[in-house]
């Protein structure tokens, strides 16, 4: 058995009915696993004289590589700062636009770009291993930092908006009453003072005594916190976008979509910025030094905030409001509401409450209840996973700060404060 190390999985379905090349005679099957998990494929992977082949489309999905088709059937596969362009029938390829010549040409077979196991070897972060029809492909665990950094906001504000957030003293939020503009105001109620004239500022984050938040047409500004030196750092022309500082960087969507966007980080002086996901990201859970994120609702993953060592914890249904509490993470899935350990094991529906808007508490988690029309907010019991209505109100964007909830009453178009234990 011989070990291959990686540096960014491959491949994709490239459009057209045409075959490249006739499959080879009929080998003993080969069967693939990435991560312990069978992959599942239309086109199977063969064993052509001792090279074997695989369809590595699905390889790329279930490890985060990126997969754009290129002219006169070459792809460019890329992951992390790494990028390979290869062109079915040639062994000519380019990695990081440097030429080097491949062992064996990939192939195309019933429409799908074929590569052999030996090309992984070239390009991607994962162990490879084949013997007696079996590929295993395995990604290496990164290294841990040393801390989950200083966040600019709790996870569960932030999917929320991000329309509260505070220091020790003061309360940052978003006022419906004044257009959304962005205010302050003391923890004991006191000393109201608005701090911008931005129209719907959001996903406001606090750190090193910045505040960081989006307004006036889907641009980010930075300012401090008595709203002097405001500065914009980037105009996104297009929204929603998702924003969530922790130290001195800046995670971010971005792209021409108004909903899902490609992910990128940059400096919190707009410097030094790298797209980390192109496919649209819905959700986004900065965390304990690593990015969770969803890719259109359906896809849930993990990777280092350089965007390295991505990995699919998990797909094949609705995914969205993902919260976070020690090493779990709490989201809903298919309409209810589940936990889920955040290396992706341990996957356990805990409510048949179909739970939006969520956020986190002590051993609560908090909702609303997207089951009835109404959307009641509720809360969840983490102990024994009994659940109790809080009230009657048509309820969105639950943030929790210290020990308030607040929330906006959808009928009057006003957040409600709620203290809890």
């Amino acid at each position: 058995m011989r070990k291959w190390i990686i540096i960014a999985p491959l491949l994709l379905s490239l459009t057209g009915t045409a075959t490249g090349f006739a499959a080879p005679a009929v080998q003993p099957g080969v069967t693939v696993t990435v991560n312990g998990q069978l992959v599942n494929f239309d086109v199977q992977p063969v064993n052509d004289q001792g090279t074997v082949y695989v369809p590595l489309r699905f390889v790329a999905d279930e490890l985060g590589g990126m997969i754009v088709p290129g002219n006169n059937k070459a792809i460019i596969i890329s992951k992390g700062t790494i990028t390979l362009s290869i062109t079915a029938g040639s062994t000519a390829a380019y990695k990081n636009q440097q030429p080097f010549t491949l062992a064996a040409a990939p192939r195309l077979v019933n429409g799908r770009m074929l590569v052999p196991l030996r090309v992984l070897s070239e390009v991607f972060e994962a162990t490879v291993t084949y013997a007696n029809g079996q590929v295993e492909i395995t990604q290496e665990e990164s290294v841990q930092p040393a801390g989950p950094g200083v966040t600019g906001n709790s996870v569960g504000n932030l999917n929320n908006w991000g329309l509260y957030a505070a220091d020790n003293e003061w309360i940052y939020f978003n006022n419906p009453q004044d257009s959304g503009r962005l205010y302050k105001q003391k923890k004991d109620g006191t000393d109201l003072q608005k701090l911008s004239d931005d129209e719907f500022a959001a996903y406001i984050n606090l750190v090193g005594g910045k505040l960081y938040y989006t307004g006036d047409n889907n641009k980010l500004f930075s300012m401090n916190t008595d709203g002097s030196e405001r500065t914009m750092i980037r105009d996104f022309a297009v929204g929603k976008n998702l924003v969530s500082v922790v130290d001195d960087w800046i995670y971010f969507t971005q792209g021409n979509s108004s909903m899902n966007k490609p992910l990128y980080r940059m400096k919190t002086d707009g410097s030094s910025r790298t797209v980390l996901e192109q496919y649209g990201v819905s959700s986004l859970a900065v965390y304990g030094g690593k990015i969770y994120y969803t890719i259109d609702f359906s896809k849930l993953f993990v990777m280092d905030l350089d965007g390295s060592h991505k990995k699919k914890l998990l797909d094949g249904g609705y995914i969205t409001n993902i919260v976070m509490k020690d090493d779990i993470m709490y989201f809903n899935y298919k309409e209810h509401v589940y936990t889920m350990n955040i290396d992706g094991t341990g996957l356990t529906q805990i409510s048949a409450l179909n739970g939006r808007e969520m956020n986190l508490s002590g051993n609560y988690l908090y909702f609303s209840n997207y089951s009835e029309y109404s959307k009641k907010l509720f809360r969840l019991n983490l102990s024994d996973y009994t659940s109790e209505k809080l009230g009657d109100d048509k309820t969105l964007y639950i943030h929790i700060v210290d020990n308030k909830l607040y929330y906006m009453n959808a009928a009057i178009n006003r957040f409600v404060e709620v203290d809890i234990e």
